[in-house]
């Protein structure tokens, strides 16, 4: 196996073009590892709901049933057997409805669609693959297994994710439209869908990357995704709203987690790698760059977008972040100079500080370190630095589809300016999950907390008022840290 020369054994992104592929590929992400590989066939370019471009593919199955198809029918005899409907006309006309609104929002740049993965069965018709048209697009479900583990997840997502798919209740969607959903599915996926009904809640990733330094960090992305999904998929969420909604809410923890996972690995890299070459303190190097990640972005709604702009800060930990990453990784990877890999203290409290003394010890044999950290840090966006900045960029900006606000996102943009300003469903999904489970109210204190994490440094006055006219907010803003917050459901 070759050498881990990374700092977290983190995948390099690819930016999904659809929140719909999450689910989906966490879905895929069971089967595949069960082995079997039917779905696969030599040639199979990949599932997708529809296809909208008039170009004529090959190798693409699309999984929207047409009519006079015998799946089409099969859909108009069900909505007939269950008395939805008086008459054929009518059964046909529901069953259109029901797949049209199946169908999630694109952009007018789209070439195929995906639906809305409601259930197990319709997390299965489509998968990246088919949706991006690449043959070998990143592995988006185990990144997010990777940083799930590095936030300390119960198990994995993928069988968190199932296993509220399989035991959810029918609170959330009626059964009836669970049942017609179901049904939508490729004959030839049902072994699938039995495959990982079966392994779901017990699926295991192995062999990821679990440092003790940072999990004994009090407030970061991973473990901000890990608890969030947890709460999400565990505590009786998807039975207490709607599950389109809880659909959204899962691509949003999702989405979040991802792009603060990748800043804050970019921050890591950044920071070090020009820690290299000063003499500073490890220890005080360390705190700083710690502290200094919980304000990566600022958000304060009364400062003018020209001073707000964090389009700059995204650039740079982009492309500094992805050049000091590399040459770390050249100096790892070099046998000549004995320089030390990060795996090598992931069972060290003081990790990150044992690390730096480590590099530092071993620096006297590296060339121009200093031209080359200075370089690395003056570095321009290029290359795999390209996807890392459309992985955090496009994952946090509000992008409409179709017509829709994008009501998730957690960055704003026009003209020359990126600025934070949360959608609302964002807020509210971000300060539900502060509470275990439903119903619960949660503080001010811990979605500050939360925001630090996600290294968003949030002035009061701005989340007050925000959760004040969203009717989330339970006492007076002179509660100050002590203000209660009311959960969406």
């Amino acid at each position: 196996m070759a050498k881990d020369v990374s700092f977290l054994g983190l995948n390099r992104p690819e930016y999904p073009p659809l929140r719909e592929l999450f689910m989906s590929e966490l879905a895929w992400s069971i089967y595949r590892a069960s082995g079997e590989r039917s779905e696969r066939r030599p040639g199979f370019a990949g599932y997708a709901y529809r296809e909208l471009s008039s170009k004529k593919v090959k190798d693409f199955e699309f999984t929207l049933p047409v009519e006079s198809s015998d799946k089409h029918d099969q859909l108009r005899s069900f909505i007939l057997g269950i008395r939805e409907a008086r008459s054929d006309e009518d059964a046909k006309r529901i069953v259109d409805i029901l797949l049209f609104e199946l169908e999630a929002p694109y952009s007018n740049k789209a070439l195929r669609t995906a639906a809305t993965p409601l259930g197990l069965q319709t997390a299965l018709l489509q998968d990246l693959r088919g949706i991006t048209g690449k043959n070998n697009p990143a592995n988006l479900a185990l990144i997010l297994e990777q940083m799930y583990a590095l936030g300390g997840g119960k198990a994995s997502m993928a069988s968190q994710w199932a296993s509220a798919m399989t035991e959810a209740q029918g609170g959330g969607m009626p059964g009836w439209i669970d049942e017609f959903y179901a049904q939508v599915l490729p004959s030839n996926l049902a072994d699938v869908v039995l495959s990982i009904g079966s392994l779901g809640p017990s699926h295991r990733v192995e062999d990821l990357r679990t440092p003790t330094w940072l999990s004994n960090l009090e407030g970061n992305p991973f473990k901000w995704l890990a608890t969030s999904w947890d709460r999400l998929c565990d505590s009786g969420w998807i039975d207490s709203m709607p599950r389109r909604r809880w659909t959204d809410w899962a691509a949003c923890v999702a989405r979040t987690g991802l792009a603060c996972g990748y800043m804050f690995e970019m921050h890591l890299y950044r920071r070090l790698g020009a820690a290299l070459i000063s003499d500073e303190d490890p220890d005080d190097v360390v705190r700083q760059l710690l502290n200094d990640g919980k304000r990566l972005f600022s958000w304060d709604d009364q400062v003018p977008r020209s001073a707000a702009d964090v389009g700059p800060v995204v650039t740079q930990l982009a492309s500094a972040g992805s050049a000091c990453m590399k040459l770390i990784h050249d100096l790892v990877s070099d046998e000549g100079l004995d320089f030390p890999a990060m795996c090598e203290f992931d069972d060290d409290p003081n990790g990150l500080v044992a690390w730096l003394a480590a590099a530092r010890a071993a620096r006297g044999g590296v060339p121009d370190l200093q031209g080359k950290v200075a370089r690395a840090l003056a570095a321009k966006k290029a290359g795999p630095a390209n996807n890392t900045w459309e992985m955090i960029r496009y994952s946090l900006l509000s992008r409409a589809s179709d017509g829709e606000q994008d009501l998730y996102g957690v960055l704003r943009s026009a003209g020359r300016y990126t600025w934070v300003e949360p959608g609302q469903e964002w807020l509210v999904t971000v300060s539900s999950l502060q509470a275990e489970r439903p119903g619960q109210l949660s503080r001010l204190t811990d979605l500050g907390a939360s925001l630090s994490a996600l290294g968003i440094d949030a002035s009061q006055r701005t989340i007050v008022s925000r959760l004040e006219s969203y009717g989330l907010a339970r006492s007076s803003h002179d509660a100050d840290d002590a203000l209660e917050i009311m959960p969406g459901f």
